[in-house]
């Protein structure tokens, strides 16, 4: 269920983003992120988190996560 949940808040955190509202698409991918375990998904939540801070200019908070989401893949 916390899997469902936490893709269902990835897709309300796109929809902030794609509207330019950063700080709403940064608290849905940081609630999604509590929740999931999925290697694949905590790699594009925290790329997408990035994506946010670089568009609002938290460089470190970006470069953090950034380097979070590297593929989970080796």
């Amino acid at each position: 269920m916390a899997e469902v949940e936490a893709a269902q808040l990835k897709e309300e955190g796109n929809r902030h983003f794609q509207s330019q509202d950063y700080k709403a698409a940064t608290k849905s991918y940081s609630q999604a992120l509590k929740l999931t375990k999925d290697k694949s998904l905590l790699a594009t939540l925290y790329r997408n988190r990035a994506a946010c801070g670089l568009k609002m200019e938290s460089y470190v908070q970006a470069a953090s996560d950034a380097s979070r989401g590297e593929s989970p893949y080796p």
